[in-house]
């Protein structure tokens, strides 16, 4: 007569005898291992991040903003400024460009922190001979400008081509009559300029969704880490 296994007689048959401890296990090993890359990853990434390399040095300049004071690279040394191009009686591209360029600073308003300065838009005209800075000063009351953090810029045309065309490599047209009308139309560069710190270009951006989303991160960058070479 065949006598019935002790309870306490190792059975190969039974479960328990080949279930296998947690960490052997292929599923719970597969499960750690993505934990620790969705959290290791996105560190690592954020510590080797850079902003575009610098592309073209602006250099010494001055001109005035909308309230005639002096604004140029020393003033703006030390900040992280997008620049644009416009002029207050622009009968095309200018209204939708400038309200695209303000979008920005909702973007990067969180950058704040002792002995750092926000990010700046700085938008240059280019028909400086009506854009005076109490001109400049009645279009950004009108637009309603933030001008604690966007900088209206006017100065003699020659050191304003100079800067823009010579060392920001921007384009810039002639005045040219709009037929029908008594306006006129310049024809200028639509692109967002971002500087750092230093003065150094950093790149060019479209104005669409996509090249500001682009812009805006490389700007944050520049911000939370520094002009590194």
């Amino acid at each position: 007569m065949t006598s019935e296994p002790s309870p306490s007689s190792p059975d190969a048959s039974s479960p328990t005898s080949t279930r296998q401890p947690p960490w052997k296990n292929p599923f719970v090993i597969a499960f750690v291992a993505g934990a620790i890359t969705l959290t290791v990853l996105p560190f690592l990434a954020s510590q080797t991040l850079r902003a575009p390399p610098a592309v073209a040095s602006l250099g010494p300049w001055q001109l005035v903003d909308q309230d005639g004071k002096a604004i140029g690279s020393e003033t703006l040394r030390g900040q992280v400024w997008i620049a644009s191009v416009f002029f207050s009686r622009c009968p095309s591209v200018c209204p939708k460009q400038q309200r695209a360029f303000a979008s920005i600073l909702r973007h990067v308003d969180d950058l704040r922190a002792p002995g750092k300065q926000p990010v700046r838009l700085v938008s240059f005209s280019v028909d400086p001979g009506f854009d005076s800075p109490e001109v400049l000063r009645a279009w950004a009351t009108k637009q309603g400008v933030d001008l604690s953090r966007w900088s209206l810029v006017t100065g003699p045309e020659a050191d304003l081509k100079k800067l823009l065309v010579e060392r920001m490599f921007l384009e810039i047209g002639d005045k040219t009559p709009v037929p029908g009308t008594d306006l006129f139309d310049i024809a200028h560069a639509s692109r967002f300029v971002l500087v750092d710190q230093n003065g150094d270009v950093r790149g060019y951006w479209p104005t669409d969704d996509l090249g500001r989303g682009n812009l805006i991160n490389a700007a944050r960058l520049l911000w939370k880490k520094g002009p590194r070479p």
